[in-house]
């Protein structure tokens, strides 16, 4: 059985509510929890915790991640000294830098990348394309210009049972990569996509990187 990395290990002991809850006071807030974000000053809380995927985002400033990311900008440090902060925290012991393991974030964060690429794409696609140009017309009326849909790399992951899974196969990656990133599931028949008829916001970490996203349903009837 494969060890886990350090990073598995921290993320199995400590969850995002812990971490986030000893600098920012929570409340719940269904199945996710909510605050005031730490990171810009705002009245109504726009900040909310997510257990279940381990992950944060504020709906505010756009600022998400998951522990090591809260950690790097509430410090104000980098990547390995938040790893070093939370590992003790944890009792986790770190060894030396492991390249090979690098070359495989740098991969994955890749894979990130061109699958946002993707759903930028298909936002600006008609429906009978695989898209949903309706999407974009919903957040162009919620007072989103094309700059900001730009600029915060917003998507669409179209109703395809396996449209990203094929884009990305077709690039190269393998199933573990992309399952490995929480892209596909699978069934009976194979892979098919997690996310679907969903528009799709980046996760990104403090050096601009995506690792992950978080999504609204929305189909061409949704007005609201």
């Amino acid at each position: 059985m494969m060890s886990l990395s350090p990073v598995d290990q921290i993320k199995e002991r400590l969850s995002i509510a812990d971490v986030v809850g000893s600098y920012v006071k929570l409340e719940r807030a269904g199945a996710n929890l909510k605050a005031k974000c730490p990171f810009h000053s705002e009245r109504t809380p726009s900040f909310f915790v997510s257990p279940p995927r381990g992950s944060y985002h504020c709906f505010g400033c756009g600022r998400g991640g998951d522990i090591f990311t809260f950690v790097e900008e509430i410090e104000g440090v980098q990547f390995y000294d938040a790893l070093k902060m939370l590992a003790d925290r944890a009792g986790v012991e770190l060894k030396s830098v492991d390249h090979k393991q690098k070359s495989e974030y740098d991969k994955l964060y890749k894979l990130m990348d061109e699958a946002a690429a993707y759903y930028e794409e298909k936002l600006r696609e008609p429906a009978r394309a695989g898209g949903s140009s309706e999407a974009l017309l919903y957040l162009k009326g919620r007072g989103l210009t094309d700059d900001t849909i730009r600029a915060w790399r917003i998507g669409f992951a179209g109703d395809s049972w396996s449209g990203v899974y094929d884009f990305l196969r077709g690039k190269k990656y393998s199933d573990e990569d992309i399952d490995k990133v929480g892209f596909i599931v699978k069934g009976e028949r194979g892979y098919y996509d997690r996310f679907r008829t969903r528009i799709m916001f980046p996760l990104k970490n403090p050096s601009g990187k995506i690792i992950g996203f978080s999504g609204r349903i929305f189909l061409p009837h949704d007005k609201e």
